[in-house]
């Protein structure tokens, strides 16, 4: 009981931290949608797009290295941050070249400035360095300090965000620098942070290099197949539909995203306990793992029913009457978010045996498809069909990812249903 109690309160905890978390930016919508015309919704939403894809690149996924060796009792830790940290300074570099060199083409293909893309390289290393200090607090289970942090975070970001809009008059430029500024900042102190704390030593390790590089470069397909995913559907609708019509579809695919905070908020604090219960794996762990992760996908379809549901109830409400347009979006995305929270359950699996190649394969191969079935639906049906994409490649990547856990550790999953279960004893087990 003691164990299910913890999850249960490391899944409130990150759940409040994400519920407010992502109410302060829901309590900007309604001010964005009436301030900023679709097509600077556009342009904002398009530099969030690429700073997160340039992070899979300059962070070379070192949180999610950092998170898995925390749990390697033979690694010295403050080391192997620092050398991550010092990977990451190397990534940005070469990162921020490439991107230098090819400016101009890029500007023209995601329709943003050239010196804002360069804004956007570091602003991806900020976030990869925020990242890491989140990740630490969160295998450390101090979840309050991991809800804090983002709190305030996102808090600066967005009433920067206000004032530069409100009060300065800039428009998608206020949004896009409230971004920026806040994730500078609060990169430093998480440096500090780590520092105060004595929870980095600066070095360079060449065991540790390659253990992180073989970590994070199979994920680097794995970011390529995320752009196509993330990305695409923003081109295909700027090309057939027009730039309006893509910020129209951002607003509700962030609507949608309610479900994936609240999934990613159980992820994270069932994340840990998942890792625990791989490495004390005996002859009944097995069970306990379906049984659980069988619970845990069954709430998150719950979870995404009720919110469509509810959603027409106070849609008009948050963005007003020029973006209600976007309430099937912003319900489709939201059912296919269940699907996503499936996936990150699972790909736990995968990261926890390093097997990241595999899912990077998974990644291209989706994406691809995503690609290909956005254009089709998008084509025939109108944006509607990239909500509906969305749904079908979430359901790809979850049955992929399954698949492929499958292969690297077989799990009796169909037990469950041959025989009886005493769930109250599985819970509390």
């Amino acid at each position: 009981m003691t164990a299910l109690k913890r999850l249960v309160n490391s899944t409130a905890t990150y759940a409040l931290a994400n519920v407010i978390n992502s109410a302060i930016p829901f309590l900007l919508l309604p001010v964005l949608t009436r301030v900023l015309a679709p097509v600077e919704y556009g342009v904002v939403t398009m530099f969030t797009t690429v700073v997160s894809v340039l992070t899979a690149f300059t962070g070379l996924s070192i949180h999610g290295a950092v998170s898995v060796r925390h749990f390697d009792v033979e690694t010295d830790h403050p080391r192997f941050v620092g050398t991550c940290l010092g990977l990451l300074a190397v990534s940005t570099s070469l990162v921020l070249l490439i991107v230098w060199l090819m400016a101009g083409a890029l500007s023209r293909w995601v329709e943003i400035p050239e010196g804002w893309l360069l804004i956007a390289v570091l602003a991806s290393a900020a976030q990869a360095i925020v990242q890491v200090r989140l990740v630490i607090w969160q295998v450390r289970s101090e979840v309050w300090r991991y809800g804090l942090f983002q709190i305030l975070q996102t808090a600066l970001n967005l009433g920067l965000s206000l004032g530069l809009i409100l009060l300065l008059g800039l428009g998608w430029e206020g949004r896009v620098l409230g971004i920026c500024v806040a994730v500078f900042l609060f990169a430093g102190l998480a440096l500090h942070g780590l520092q105060c704390r004595a929870l980095v030593r600066w070095c360079v390790d060449l065991d540790y290099i390659r253990a992180a590089l073989r970590f994070g470069v199979p994920l680097i397909p794995h970011a390529v197949g995320a752009m196509m995913i993330a990305m695409s559907d923003r081109f295909i609708i700027t090309h057939l539909l027009g730039i309006g019509v893509t910020g129209t579809y951002a607003v509700g695919v962030q609507m949608g995203m309610v479900v994936g905070l609240l999934a990613d908020a159980f992820v994270k604090a069932f994340g840990p306990h998942l890792f625990s219960e791989l490495k004390s794996h005996d002859s009944f762990s097995d069970f306990r793992i379906v049984r659980q992760c069988s619970v845990v996908f069954l709430g998150f379809m719950v979870l995404a029913l009720s919110y469509v549901a509810l959603l027409p109830y106070f849609y008009p409400l948050i963005v007003g009457e020029r973006y209600s347009a976007s309430l099937p979006v912003a319900q489709l995305v939201g059912f296919g978010n269940a699907f996503m929270g499936m996936y990150y359950v699972i790909a736990g699996f995968l990261f926890f045996f390093e097997r990241t190649m595999l899912l990077a394969k998974l990644t291209l191969v989706v994406g691809l498809i995503s690609i290909v079935l956005a254009y089709l639906l998008v084509e025939k049906i109108g944006v509607i069909g990239a909500a509906w994409a969305y749904v079908l490649v979430q359901l790809l990547f979850f049955l992929g990812a399954w698949r492929l856990a499958q292969s690297v550790f077989p799990l009796p999953w169909l037990s469950q249903f041959r025989k009886r279960n005493n769930f109250h004893e599985f819970l509390c087990s």
